[in-house]
C-alpha cells in the first residue's frame, strides 16, 4: 500500500502568489532537517532563559539568607568568623535541597504566568504550537533539577550536615589562637556551659569565669567535687583569679588549669511570698584544680552518610537480618535507613514535580496577573507535599507499609493534581 502525506495550508490571501504554510502543522513524511527547523527551538530558549534568570535570583535569595542565619548564630555562640568562613562556604549550598525545587517552581511559574497574563501563549498557540511543545523547556529544566538535586542530597547535604553539627574543632582552634585582648566570651560544646576570660594573653587567662550545665559539672577532679553539695542545681558558677589552657596531644580536649578558684552555688528559698528567692552558697578551693572539657568527634548518622555509605549500611543489616543473628531492632534500624533513602529520593523527584505543576496550572487558566499562578502553585505544594512527606516518614519508620510507597506519596499526589490540571488543558 502507498503511503500518501499530507500538509495543512492556508488559503492564500489576496495578492499573494502561493498559499502560507501553517508553522507548526503536520509534518507528514518530510525530510528530517526540515522538521528540525520546524520545532519552535525559540520559544524554548525564551521560556528557559526567563525561568533561569528567577530561578537563581531564588536560590541567591535563600542561601544568602541562610548563610546569614548561621553566621550570627554561630558568633553568637563565641567562634569568631575568622575560624569558620570556609564552613560557611559551603553552608551556602545546604539549602538547595529544598530551596532548588521551590526555585525552579516560582521560575516556571513567573515566566508562563507573564507569558499567559501578556497573551503570548494565546499567541503561541494561534500560530499552531501545541501545549506539549511549550512544555518541553520546562521538561529539560526539571530533568536538570531532579538529577542536580540528586547530587547534591546523595553526597554534598550529608557531608555539610555532619560537619555543621561537628563544630568542636574550630572550638579548638579557637581556644588554640586566642592572642591578647579582654572580656571573651566563649560557648563550651554540647550546651555544657560557658567561658568567660575577663584578660588573655595566648594560653594565660585571668578573671575567668564558668558557668557550668548538668553535663559539665561532673567533669570536677573527686576531692573538689566532695566540698560541694551532693545536688547541684542546674547551673554552677566557677570563679578563678587565673588559669591556663592546654591542648591535649589528640586535639580531642581541653584542659583548664585553675587556680584560685571559687565555687557559688545558688540555693531556692521556699516559704517566701515571691518564691523565686534564693541565695548564694560560696565554696573557696585553696588547691590549683584541672577541669577537663571533652570534644569527642561526633558519630555520622543516617542523615550524614552519603549515599554509598547509606547503601553500605542497608546492605549490612539486611545481611544481618537474613542469617537471623537474632539482634534486637534490626527491622527498626533497616526501615529508618530505607526511610532515609527514600526521603532523599522524594525531595530529588521534588525538583521534576514542582515546575511540572507550576506549568500545568498556568495553561490551565489564563490569569490576568502574573503572580496569581506563582501563588496558588506555592501553596498547593506547602499544604501537599510538604504534609504528605511528614506523614509518608511517619509511615516508613512505624508502619508496615514499605518505606519506599510511604514517600513516594508526596511526589504521587503532585502528579495526580498535574494530571487533573492537563486534562483540563487538552479539553480547553
Amino acid at each position: 500500500m502507498e503511503a500518501h502525506s499530507t500538509e495543512v495550508t492556508l488559503e492564500a490571501e489576496p495578492g499573494l502568489a502561493e498559499p502560507i504554510t501553517a508553522p507548526f502543522s503536520q509534518y507528514g513524511r518530510e525530510d528530517w532537517r526540515i522538521r528540525r527547523r520546524r520545532v519552535p527551538w525559540t520559544i524554548g530558549k525564551y521560556v528557559g532563559m526567563e525561568a533561569i534568570r528567577t530561578v537563581i535570583l531564588c536560590i541567591l535569595l535563600v542561601s544568602l539568607l541562610y548563610c546569614a542565619m548561621v553566621t550570627f548564630q554561630t558568633i553568637r555562640s563565641g567562634i569568631q568568623f575568622a575560624f569558620i568562613w570556609p564552613f560557611l562556604i559551603k553552608t551556602f549550598a545546604y539549602p538547595l535541597f529544598f530551596s532548588l525545587p521551590l526555585a525552579l517552581l516560582a521560575g516556571v511559574t513567573l515566566a508562563y504566568g507573564r507569558m499567559t497574563a501578556d497573551l503570548e501563549v494565546a499567541a503561541i498557540r494561534y500560530h499552531g504550537a501545541s501545549h506539549l511543545q511549550m512544555f518541553g523547556p520546562v521538561l529539560v529544566l526539571a530533568m536538570a533539577c531532579g538529577g542536580l538535586g540528586h547530587y547534591l542530597n546523595g553526597w554534598i547535604i550529608p557531608e555539610i550536615h555532619f560537619e555543621k553539627n561537628n563544630l568542636q574543632q574550630y572550638i579548638i582552634r579557637q581556644l588554640e589562637s586566642l592572642g591578647s585582648g579582654v572580656n571573651r566570651t566563649i560557648l563550651l560544646p554540647e550546651g555544657s556551659g560557658s567561658l568567660f576570660v575577663g584578660q588573655y594573653n595566648g594560653t594565660d587567662l585571668n578573671r575567668v569565669q564558668i558557668d557550668m550545665h548538668r553535663d559539665l559539672q561532673s567533669t570536677f577532679v573527686p576531692q573538689v567535687r566532695n566540698q560541694l553539695p551532693q545536688q547541684l542545681p542546674e547551673t554552677v558558677t566557677l570563679l578563678a583569679v587565673e588559669g591556663r589552657i592546654e591542648i591535649t596531644p589528640d586535639r580531642r580536649g581541653v584542659n583548664l588549669h585553675l587556680r584560685g578558684v571559687e565555687i557559688l552555688v545558688p540555693e531556692h528559698i521556699s516559704g517566701t511570698k515571691s518564691g523565686k528567692d534564693s541565695f548564694i552558697q560560696k565554696f573557696s578551693i585553696s588547691e590549683s584544680i584541672t577541669i577537663p572539657l571533652s570534644f569527642q568527634s561526633r558519630q555520622r548518622k543516617l542523615k550524614d552518610l552519603p549515599n554509598p555509605g547509606l547503601n553500605s549500611q542497608i546492605d549490612e543489616i539486611e545481611k544481618r537480618i537474613a542469617i537471623g543473628s537474632g539482634e534486637p531492632g534490626l527491622e527498626r534500624e533497616l526501615r529508618l535507613a530505607l526511610g532515609e533513602r527514600h526521603r532523599r529520593n522524594a525531595f530529588s523527584l521534588s525538583g521534576l514535580t514542582f515546575p511540572l505543576l507550576g506549568a500545568a496550572l498556568c495553561f490551565m487558566a489564563s490569569f490576568t496577573s502574573r503572580l496569581v499562578p506563582f501563588f496558588m502553585s506555592t501553596i498547593i505544594v506547602l499544604v501537599t507535599f510538604y504534609p504528605l512527606l511528614m506523614v509518608g516518614t511517619y509511615l516508613a519508620r512505624s508502619a508496615d507499609i514499605q518505606p519506599v510507597l510511604a514517600l513516594a506519596i508526596p511526589n504521587a499526589a503532585l502528579l495526580l493534581v498535574t494530571a487533573v490540571f492537563l486534562q483540563k488543558v487538552v479539553r480547553k
